[in-house]
């Protein structure tokens, strides 16, 4: 392993030295380590995910798209540090060094009392890494970065599972190399722990789907654990995902009564946890969302305080069945070209109009493959995911906050996509059918008349 390791071990000696050019001005050491760890650590993950479908090009891309994620978190240093000067970067930073330093003197620090529930954990989750690592900013932000970049190989897993060989390259392209993914959550910040949370819930609805086995329960609980602890409305939205397609997918014929027995519990297990956390989600999160009045107040809230500031599409949140095209197209393709203000608006402009493009060039495959839809559990997962998600995320309008979010959504739509647009294998793969038998040349056919030989 350490031969075929070799090359990008090289690569990431010059590309630490070429980032601590880059982050000149500060103590650039314990980036170049958790750097080299990384390299190793994820060209060994590369060796080891490998199939016989992809072990041509599986970990060679791996290491291209932690080289991009890099790149990404640079980029994305220079602008919170240079350009913008500030942000919730510096003050998880500030708080996860303060929170270190109770961790290495032996005591168990307390949770922070200011901020939402969310931001306190992240904060004391924070605290928990910086304590192992102790980075300086850019170092924090590199480990941060990593663990989306954790999150990105899961979603690559889920799809496999549920993938044919032809589809897995587009897959592995998109989750590793848009924008959405190498840049975005690359910062000190609740996207990228989000990333890695829902990554990892993907993964163990996806393998969970197949045979509905109790350690994929145990690993989604802890995987939702983490990601309810950040952002509970996206926890909710995966198990409402999960329960759409426990009702509707096909199981398939060749599993046994075990399995759908199985389902049955999981289901049935699925009912009563959501009816516990619907019953003290108030109690919990002081939110009270019970009665339309609240809820009302609780979205108009929400709206007016993600349209302050920034670019902010026009519109409402969804009301009724008409307004649920706007919010999709507001969640996965906005902002168009010409909503572009800025120049990071328009390179986010720009990765949304090349999904488009690939959404519309392979629509009518899509709507050819969809009677098909409901024998893939998983795709069935993605729709309703990305549909509650959209409908969800309508309350927010500003346009900045929907790119920096997309990553929560992007990778379970491009499995819709791609799933659908890519069912049909090319032609080079396809069997070839002759007319004289299923795949049987006329000669061997001739000669099997002819008998054996004299």
């Amino acid at each position: 392993m350490i031969r075929e390791l070799s090359p990008w071990i090289a690569a990431a000696l010059g590309a630490a030295m070429f980032g601590g050019l880059v982050a000149s001005g500060t103590s650039w050491t314990p980036f170049v380590l958790t750097f080299m760890l990384a390299t190793l650590v994820f060209g060994a993950i590369g060796l080891k995910m490998r199939t016989e479908e992809d072990q041509a090009w599986l970990p060679r891309w791996i290491m291209l798209g932690f080289a991009a994620k890099v790149a990404g978190t640079l980029a994305r240093y220079w602008m919170v540090v240079v350009l913008y000067g500030g942000g919730d970067s510096y003050r998880y930073f500030e708080v996860g060094n303060q929170l270190a330093d109770v961790w290495q003197a032996g005591r168990v620090p307390e949770l922070t009392e200011s901020g939402a529930f969310g931001t306190q954990i992240l904060e004391y989750i924070t605290g928990i890494l910086f304590a192992i690592f102790s980075p300086d900013m850019v170092g924090g932000f590199l480990i941060f970065s990593l663990l989306a970049y954790g999150g990105q190989l899961f979603f690559y897993g889920a799809f496999r599972h549920w993938a044919h060989p032809h589809q897995l390259k587009p897959y592995a392209f998109f989750v590793l190399f848009l924008p959405t993914y190498f840049f975005w959550p690359s910062s000190i910040g609740k996207d990228a722990l989000v990333v890695f949370a829902l990554g990892a819930s993907a993964y163990c609805a996806a393998r969970l789907l197949k045979t509905y086995d109790i350690r994929w329960i145990i690993g989604l609980a802890l995987s939702l654990g983490l990601l309810g602890l950040i952002r509970i409305h996206v926890a909710g939205l995966v198990v409402i995902g999960l329960m759409a397609a426990g009702l509707l997918s096909r199981t398939p014929k060749e599993a046994g009564a075990a399995v759908r027995f199985r389902r049955v519990l999981t289901l049935g297990g699925f009912l009563a946890a959501g009816a516990v956390v619907l019953a003290v989600f108030p109690g919990i999160f002081g939110v009270d969302l019970t009665g339309s009045d609240a809820l009302d107040s609780f979205t108009s809230d929400v709206t007016r305080r993600t349209s302050e500031k920034g670019a902010v599409a026009a519109g409402s949140p969804v009301s009724g069945p008409a307004d649920v095209p706007g919010a999709i197209a507001l969640a996965l393709f906005r902002p168009f070209v010409f909503e572009a203000s800025e120049v990071q608006h328009l390179f986010s402009a720009a990765e949304t109009s090349l999904l488009l493009a690939v959404t519309v060039w392979k629509l009518p495959a899509i709507l050819r493959s969809w009677r098909s839809w409901r024998g893939n559990a998983y795709v069935v997962f993605c729709t309703f995911y990305v549909l509650s998600y959209s409908i969800a995320f309508s309350v927010v309008r500003n346009l900045g906050i929907i790119a920096r979010q997309r990553g929560q959504v992007i990778a379970f739509f491009l499995c819709i996509v791609i799933g659908l647009g890519w069912a049909e294998r090319p032609k080079a793969e396809r069997p070839t059918i002759y007319p004289t038998g299923a795949g049987v040349p006329r000669e061997t056919l001739q000669s099997i008349a002819r008998g054996p030989g004299p």
